[in-house]
């Protein structure tokens, strides 16, 4: 099997697009997260095991240092 998005999501701000993709392939799901600033590509890959405490810490992030 090949590589699989089940979800993507493009999110632009100041001069970067960030790209969120959420994939899967034989070695299970994960979150690839791209930076990308026109000249340069960066990626970031979260295993499915892991995207609970990357989303908590997000969440801890905004509630104590962002009105929302």
């Amino acid at each position: 099997m090949g590589e699989e998005t089940l979800f993507s999501k493009k999110i632009i701000t100041r001069n970067k697009a960030f790209f969120l993709d959420f994939k899967q392939n034989d070695n299970g799901k994960f979150l690839k997260v791209t930076e990308n600033s026109g000249t340069k590509r960066s990626f970031v890959f979260i295993p499915e095991e892991g995207l609970k405490e990357f989303s908590d810490s997000i969440s801890e992030i905004m509630a104590d240092h962002f009105q929302v």
